[in-house]
């Protein structure tokens, strides 16, 4: 018996080794290697989630954006009506029982003086034609308000050179303190109506936070809703800001090899 194993003869006298179970002429052979089932199932829903992680991440983009658009004209729109509210004299006015026929806005009165002819005076860019240091208070307030939205706005040129989370947080402050500032402009505008001019159009007993028999105009409301519109536009700026997509690194990969 051979050390492969017993020898047997063949038809023409060939010698045969028979191998035992389990053995080879060159040794064991060893299977080639298989990817268990389960890493293949693995590596597939891997790739599923890969793509589906692309497509929320460009919805998502897509959506922040179209908000940061309408926020934009929701700022432009603001500033367009504070601009209104600001340049025109109908805060307060008479009625039917007022001594008086007058209107009042932050810097301008009119006054009808005969007929249907309103003689208008005050001019924001000439104070002391401003009645009193209340009035002017209030027109610098609304009128900073103004102008800070207008800063906003032009602030949103910087998307092009700074990162849409930092600009976005300039614009939120500024937006805030305009909002403070048409906040203080209208609390404080009531306190001008102590003034000789007003007891004239209104009556004798016309005084701060009183203005007797005369009513508040639009202007005056339209105010008084752009300060809650001006907070509403400063939290979604911050909001906005805050919740930034950042940039998939395969996709920012893709974009710079381009």
């Amino acid at each position: 018996q051979s050390t492969w194993g017993p020898v047997s003869k063949g038809r023409k006298g060939v010698n045969k080794i028979n191998l035992t179970h389990g053995q080879d002429l060159f040794g064991p052979q060893e299977e080639p290697f298989r990817a268990p089932k389960q890493v293949i199932k693995m590596d597939k829903e891997m790739e599923w989630n890969t793509e589906v992680t692309k497509i929320h991440h460009t919805n998502y983009v897509r959506n922040s954006r179209a908000i940061t658009v309408a926020w934009f004209v929701f700022c432009a729109c603001y500033t367009i009506l504070n601009i209104v509210a600001f340049i025109q004299p109908f805060w307060i006015g008479d009625t039917n029982a007022s001594p008086g026929v007058g209107y009042f806005g932050l810097f301008e009165w009119c006054e009808r003086s005969t007929g249907s002819v309103y003689a208008c005076s005050g001019d924001f860019l000439d104070f002391p034609t401003i009645q009193n240091n209340y009035f002017r208070a209030a027109s610098f307030l609304v009128g900073g308000a103004a102008l800070l939205y207008i800063f906003s706005i032009i602030c949103m040129l910087l998307f092009l050179f700074l990162k849409a989370a930092t600009v976005l947080r300039v614009c939120g402050w500024l937006q805030l303190t305009a909002a403070v500032f048409m906040a203080i402009g209208c609390i404080i505008y009531p306190a001008a109506w102590d003034d000789d001019v007003v007891r004239r159009i209104c009556g004798a007993d016309a005084k701060a936070y009183d203005m007797d028999e005369c009513q508040i105009r639009w202007a005056y409301i339209l105010g008084i809703v752009l300060i809650f519109d001006a907070l509403i536009l400063a939290i979604l700026a911050f909001v906005l800001a805050a919740r930034q997509a950042k940039m998939i690194p395969e996709f920012k990969k893709m974009k710079e090899d381009q």
